[in-house]
């Protein structure tokens, strides 16, 4: 991979974190107790929040993140390629696993965080009880294998990502392990916590992944010297 494709693909990255972003805020951003649905448990109800928004704001708010997430994953591969370079064993690997990942799964799971918020929407005005077991369902069934999924192999690439830079085993200085998304995100998460349980603070806490992310791929960018 040259130097300006390297470029290229951390911009991709950048543009597709801010796509998640906006995505994250119109699924996310709301005000706590903002419907009358409860579901007993707090990650569904977050999601019963997200139905005193418009049909439209939740469609949209899901695809953006579906469009914007593979974006991402075009990054993670530029990150890799110029990273791992010709690097053998079981991380390396993994770390493609966590690329495919990204690009093919992660997308689908941010939909469906908007399609429980709809069918919640949908469903509890007539049969509230109908409509937990339907979400429950749903996110035991889909969402959850999705999530870990990714999950856990983009955590493990992202470890092995500050283990290679913080052992000067690449061309960025030692320092630039710390541009690490899952670094940032937890930066982002305190914020939305300090910021408390308000539309603003939810915001935040929704969106704090992707925002870490856009911090990684900027700061990965805005450091990278031709003379690497």
């Amino acid at each position: 991979m040259t130097q300006k494709q390297y470029k290229i693909t951390l911009l991709l990255g950048i543009i597709g974190a801010v796509l998640t972003i906006f995505g994250d805020f119109l699924i996310g951003a709301n005000p706590a107790g903002g419907s009358a649905i409860t579901t007993g448990s707090p990650m569904l109800d977050a999601f019963a929040d997200s139905t005193a928004g418009s049909d439209l704001r939740l469609v949209l708010g899901g695809m953006l993140g579906l469009i914007g997430l593979p974006l991402e994953g075009a990054a993670y591969f530029g990150i890799g390629k110029f990273l791992l370079k010709d690097r053998k064993g079981v991380m390396p690997i993994l770390y493609q696993a966590a690329v495919l990942a990204q690009t093919g799964i992660s997308g689908a799971s941010h939909l469906s965080c908007a399609v429980i918020a709809l069918l919640l929407k949908w469903i509890a005005p007539t049969d509230p009880d109908l409509a937990v077991d339907v979400v429950l369902k749903y996110t035991d069934y889909i969402l959850t294998p999705m999530t870990v999924i990714f999950g856990v192999l983009l955590f493990i690439a992202l470890l092995y990502q500050f283990s290679l830079i913080v052992r000067g085993s690449t061309p960025y200085p030692r320092y630039a392990a710390f541009y690490n998304m899952a670094l940032g995100a937890g930066v982002f998460m305190l914020i939305g916590a300090v910021i408390g349980n308000n539309t603003i603070g939810n915001g935040i806490s929704t969106a704090a992944v992707s925002m870490g992310t856009l911090w990684m791929f900027s700061m990965m960018l805005g450091t990278f010297r031709t003379k690497h």
